[in-house]
């Protein structure tokens, strides 16, 4: 399925790609969300990520797949995109839970390591550890910035794989396709370029771990660019021989053709720090399971429009419906006998999220 454009309109005042993405990651304008429990998922080196649960109106068991959402670099559960579409789903019978990766703000206390683009098996982990009433009617999952990066690979890496459950599908909001094209971005980006850095810098040397050595350390104070930071820690502290590399083997574009599973993947042509062009290149007819969609507008996981409830919400919200339905309605299916293919559930769900 080729990109499909989609029209946006700003919502005042968040004119232009920057205002929406400041709106979406800092501006602390957060929807409400009821009590939700705090749970620790444990990984196996022994470190463990914190989550937050939230069910749809108190009802349990849950009664539709759990949403597992996935921030975004040097970003949490709080995050104001996360929690807008934490709210979104919600609202929509979907129980869910807000992942915070191994070394944010509220999984510090027990991480001794660090997230990375491609560290897709702490998500795995992490859906392995939860409990099996919990994830009875499956699981979706969503990620944004890197965390949509984390949703493509864990998809593709271990969808099926052995004590995962059973995953139905994910969606991808401005995730970095092209993890060099998103780096020489956020580099060129005086302003939201240099915050992205020193936050990043920051989180990474405020773990205690045990995966960093001195001159490791001392790379991460010296490096002057999130590309020069890859390379000169991520890369060799996780045993990468180059950023080069590092990049190519985690690539999420060259991950899209192996997905089972429906993709929402969602962009926005004035996104500061993904680059449109990131979906250049991309051979889209060997990717039948991914919806690409490009809005005109949106910034980096921004999408605030008119409408009460953003667009990246309200099409989020559109695809885990349509995904589920089909899910239900091919389990239905199979126990007669008949099937249904990846593609054609993308393809009803896309049709359901532009509704």
């Amino acid at each position: 399925m080729q990109p499909q454009t989609v029209p946006f309109r700003a919502r005042p005042p968040w004119y232009g790609g920057t205002l929406q993405t400041l709106r979406a990651i800092r501006i602390p304008v957060s929807a409400s969300l009821p009590h939700g429990e705090r749970l620790w998922l444990p990984l196996p080196d022994g470190d463990a990520l914190a989550a937050s649960l939230h069910f749809p109106e108190g009802r349990r068991p849950p009664p539709r797949p759990l949403a597992v959402l996935v921030h975004g670099l040097t970003g949490w559960e709080d995050e104001p995109y996360l929690r807008d579409a934490a709210a979104g789903l919600l609202r929509r019978g979907f129980p869910v839970l807000r992942l915070n990766l191994r070394g944010n703000d509220l999984s510090r206390p027990r991480s001794t390591s660090h997230y990375h683009l491609g560290r897709s098996e702490d998500i795995a982990d992490a859906l392995r550890a939860l409990p099996g009433p919990l994830v009875a009617a499956g699981v979706l999952l969503a990620g944004w910035s890197l965390g949509g990066a984390l949703t493509i690979l864990t998809l593709a890496r271990h969808a099926g794989a052995a004590g995962m459950p059973r995953l139905l599908g994910g969606a991808a909001i401005c995730p970095p396709l092209q993890p060099e094209l998103a780096y020489a971005a956020v580099d060129a980006n005086r302003i939201l370029g240099r915050a992205l850095l020193a936050l990043y810098r920051q989180e990474v040397l405020a773990v205690r771990a045990r995966d960093l050595p001195p001159p490791l350390r001392e790379a991460a104070r010296r490096a002057r660019s999130l590309q020069e930071f890859e390379a000169s820690v991520t890369a060799p502290r996780f045993g990468y021989p180059s950023y080069e590399v590092f990049v190519e083997m985690n690539r999420p574009a060259a991950a899209l053709p192996a997905l089972k599973q429906p993709l929402l993947l969602l962009m926005a042509e004035d996104d500061p720090l993904v680059p449109p062009a990131s979906l250049e290149g991309i051979d889209w007819a060997a990717c039948p399971a991914v919806v690409p969609l490009l809005a005109s507008g949106g910034g980096h996981c921004g999408f605030y429009d008119k409408a009460p409830e953003g667009m990246a919400v309200r099409i989020l919200g559109a695809f885990c419906e349509g995904v589920a339905d089909q899910a239900e309605s091919a389990s239905a299916a199979a126990s007669q006998g008949e099937g249904s293919s990846p593609s054609s559930i993308a393809q009803q769900a896309a049709s359901a999220a532009l509704a």
